[in-house]
């Protein structure tokens, strides 16, 4: 599904919200009950987040699977979600509670943490605009694989105790893509001169 309108950026961008997608995404299809018990959070807020999804059109109700015409079973649309960066305010919704995660992660990780599936890693390298897109397309491939086990694994061993983890990828060359740099007075660009060194 691709994310591009407001209402389903809101939507995406909320913790819990990822937490339930991602729930009804191994359960197929549940009710806020079901979804609360495996979230560990009151039903009555999740129906609220579970309304807000529906709204947005990420989640639609199931009644094949209710048992009377007032239970509500919901279901997701989609098996996964495009969020496109020029949509809207996508930066400011999706981006900034990400970086305030990441800055968590970068604060919190040690050694110890990383035994735990913890990591924080920047790595540099030099490479060719073919290597880039090798490098990324390895990547994803392994972000998928990983993806589709977790979600088989959850769906097959339902009582095995699971969190959500979360990895965010960014691949692509350091220079600012504005273009602006810090000049000193003899007209030198600071960035240059610090690479050159």
């Amino acid at each position: 599904m691709e994310v591009s309108d407001p209402a389903a950026l809101r939507a995406i961008a909320h913790p819990l919200r990822q937490k339930l997608l991602m729930q009804l995404a191994v359960m197929e299809h549940a009710r806020a009950a079901d979804l609360a018990r495996a979230v560990g959070e009151p039903a009555n807020s999740v129906s609220f987040h579970l309304r807000v999804l529906a709204k947005a059109g990420m989640i639609t109700e199931a009644p094949e699977h209710a048992r009377d015409k007032r239970d509500r079973v919901w279901t997701p649309v989609a098996q996964s979600y495009d969020v496109k960066p020029d949509a809207g305010n996508a930066a400011e919704l999706i981006l900034r509670p990400t970086i305030d995660w990441l800055s968590d992660v970068f604060a919190h990780t040690s050694h110890e943490a990383a035994r735990g599936g913890r990591t924080f890693m920047l790595t540099t390298l030099l490479l060719t605009r073919d290597e880039a897109a090798t490098l990324v397309h390895e990547l994803a491939e392994v972000l998928t694989r990983w993806a589709d086990r977790s979600l088989a694994d959850s769906r097959a061993e339902p009582d095995v105790a699971r969190e959500v983890y979360q990895t965010l990828l960014a691949v692509a060359p350091r220079d600012d893509p504005r273009g602006d740099r810090d000049t000193d007075d003899a007209g030198t660009t600071g960035g240059s001169e610090a690479a050159a060194r």
